[in-house]
């Protein structure tokens, strides 16, 4: 009979032992290296505590933690709920990471750049302008045009992170010319970018207002997008429809971007104009740089 309890009794606590033991597993993450002294813990107990410090050790019935002010504590194991490894806190992305394509070849698109973001654009060598991001919505821009030509435009857009994006913005072309027979424009858009920002479709239509007596009024309509084909590379498209008093005239574009961590190299056969009277389709270049 005595030996009967005896044995119910040992029983009992191995039973008791490797419960505690099981809990210990449940509770502490199996990223913890107790042997890595470089890494930051967690602890959270059950009712409720926050702690931030080093797990020294786990051997049932309690835990050894050593907070970061030097003091070490002991918690019954029972009353921890996690212990994991304290995550470094994630640096504000300066570069874009997805959201390369603020404008296809020339065409506006619904896509804004990150808040505080800066974007270098040069198209055919010649066009030139430069945008800050004022919000995660909302940009400016200054450009230069060759050979006397001064680009002032700004855009609105929605959350880049919806598959449905829109933009409107107004583009000001001035120029900076002596003579009345130069062209000074208003151009006001609207944009619609649907898909992800590595593949969409762009839909671009707006109005030109003749500032002046050198250039003409009329609709502006493009349709294009971008589609990823590896980790850089991008097909890239951008067409052109001009409306006028002479009928439409459609400008066809499309070619290749490589997209890389800093900057953007568009290679392709697209519509380029100067909101002049002439518009052209005409092999081109363009370059993006985010900074």
């Amino acid at each position: 009979m005595t030996h009967c309890r005896a044995y119910r009794t040992g029983l009992a606590a191995c039973l008791l032992c490797w419960a505690a033991l099981l809990s210990a597993q449940a509770v502490v993450s199996p990223e913890v290296d107790l042997r890595d002294s470089s890494q930051q813990h967690l602890l959270r107990t059950r009712r409720g505590d926050r702690l931030l410090g080093r797990l020294l050790f786990v051997q049932a019935p309690e835990a050894g933690f050593r907070l970061r002010s030097g003091d070490t504590l002991f918690f019954d194991l029972s009353s921890l709920k996690t212990v994991e490894v304290l995550k470094p806190p994630r640096l504000r992305q300066k570069t874009p990471t997805n959201i390369l394509f603020p404008d296809l070849f020339v065409s506006n698109t619904a896509y804004s750049l990150e808040k505080g973001l800066r974007q270098f654009r040069n198209t055919q060598l010649a066009w030139n302008h430069a945008d800050f991001a004022a919000t995660n919505h909302y940009s400016i821009g200054l450009g230069y045009l060759l050979p006397f030509h001064l680009l002032v435009r700004t855009k609105a857009a929605s959350s880049s992170e919806n598959r449905f994006n829109l933009g409107a913005g107004i583009n000001f072309l001035f120029s900076l010319g002596p003579g009345e027979e130069f062209p000074r424009k208003a151009h006001f858009y609207t944009a619609l970018s649907l898909g992800e920002a590595d593949k969409f479709f762009n839909i671009n239509a707006g109005y030109a207002i003749d500032l002046s007596r050198g250039s003409r009024s009329g609709f502006l309509f493009s349709g294009g997008g971008a589609f990823r084909l590896s980790k850089h590379w991008f097909i890239l498209a951008d067409n052109l429809l001009l409306l006028g008093r002479d009928g439409g005239r459609l400008y066809p574009g499309l070619g290749l971007s490589y997209a890389g961590k800093y900057s953007r190299l568009d290679l392709g056969y697209f519509y380029f104009t100067t909101f002049t009277t002439e518009t052209a389709s005409s092999p081109g270049i363009g370059y993006s740089r985010f900074f």
